[in-house]
């Protein structure tokens, strides 16, 4: 995602995002606010868009409810419509995947290939 996207994307729904995904998963925000070393006061904030987000309490949520950080961001960018809704998920897996594999040296990349055309074809 570009900056001028990240500029025009509505961040106010990524609080009640990352309430969604802690109800979801059943943990409390004392539990978040001690595994953070924060406030329950600081969490509620941040889930209620009082506080703004930080990188350390983004990348947290995104482990413990095992989520990409763009499933965060994008919260609320879906439109109700089923095909948009998944195309919209789709390019964002496949944003990820590219992201992931420019990581690993082109060697690695080609071992990659390899290895998913095999376990497509299993």
């Amino acid at each position: 995602m570009g900056v001028k996207a990240m500029e025009q994307q509505d961040l106010s729904k990524v609080g009640m995002e990352l309430k969604r995904l802690r109800t979801k998963h059943s943990y409390t925000q004392e539990q978040i606010a001690n595994d953070l070393g924060c406030t329950v006061s600081f969490i509620s904030n941040i889930e209620n868009n009082r506080a703004k987000l930080n990188l350390r309490v983004l990348l947290y949520y995104a482990k413990l409810c095992n989520v990409t950080l763009d499933s965060i961001l994008n919260a609320g960018e879906y439109t109700g419509d089923a095909d948009t809704d998944e195309k919209k998920r789709s390019e964002a897996r496949d944003a990820e995947l590219l992201n992931i594999v420019h990581q690993f040296s082109v060697e690695e990349q080609d071992k990659m290939i390899k290895i998913l055309k095999f376990i497509k074809d299993m």
